[in-house]
């Protein structure tokens, strides 16, 4: 998940959001199904007066990418702060949003859609960077399958080192109940990068880390669990 952020280093002021896109590749070995992991994801974040949305789209198959499946996540949300023209105080919260979503699997086993709404809020942290939680009703296409939640913190944060080292750690976790089959699972994939423009005096261009995905109980599958660390170059395409 990435959004792009114009950060400020007041002490407790609102994370301020402007529209952007990137794209990563990341690479990852020893899964205990497929072996290998190849994924290019395209992420944008955009804001429309009292809108904003965020999405994701993901290519992934071995690192060959032959016939490769794409899933992606789209959440259009509506900012009650932007509503009422001015930041809401509400002890740490600074916005609350009202948001709606859908997932889609194009190119597995099977149809996989999913349908999500709920709201979703934002907080303040000391210095810059950007916390946030939001909490839906979660329905997967399927007379088998119940509504049950899902809760998402999400995070990205800039950890500067010196003038020309700049980290950002950035990621989320995903809580989903139990759907009827299966059991509810549990998904987060934290990212640390290195701003690698930084070092030339192209800040917030090029990014190179890695990241952590760690599924447990993969698509609500009991017993079948996930880890794989990924090597992971984010390009920003502003």
């Amino acid at each position: 998940m990435s959004l792009v952020l114009l950060l400020n280093g007041q002490a407790t002021a609102q994370v301020i959001y402007q529209g952007g896109s990137n794209v990563q590749f990341l690479y990852g070995r020893n899964l205990e199904r497929s072996g290998e992991l190849a994924t290019i994801t395209l992420e944008h974040f955009g804001t429309y007066g009292v809108l904003e949305q965020f999405g994701f789209a993901d290519l992934y198959n071995n690192v060959s990418l032959e016939s490769p499946s794409l899933y992606t996540e789209w959440y259009p949300k509506l900012s009650l702060s932007r509503v009422l023209g001015k930041e809401i105080n509400r002890g740490p919260v600074s916005d609350v949003l009202w948001a709606g979503g859908v997932n889609v699997l194009f190119g597995g086993t099977g149809d996989f859609f999913v349908y999500l709404t709920g709201p979703a809020f934002r907080f303040r942290l000391p210095g810059s960077g950007l916390l946030q939680l939001e909490t839906y009703y979660y329905k997967q296409h399927g007379e088998e399958y119940e509504g049950t939640y899902q809760i998402t913190p999400s995070w990205d944060i800039p950890l500067p080192v010196s003038e020309k080292v700049r980290l950002r750690f950035r990621g989320f976790m995903d809580y989903i109940g139990d759907r009827g089959p299966g059991g509810a699972q549990f998904l987060t994939q934290p990212q640390l990068f290195l701003d690698l423009g930084n070092t030339w005096g192209k800040p917030g261009k090029v990014y190179l880390g890695s990241e952590w995905r760690y599924w447990n109980n993969v698509a609500g599958i009991e017993g079948l669990d996930e880890s794989i660390l990924q090597a992971n170059l984010l390009i920003s395409l502003e």
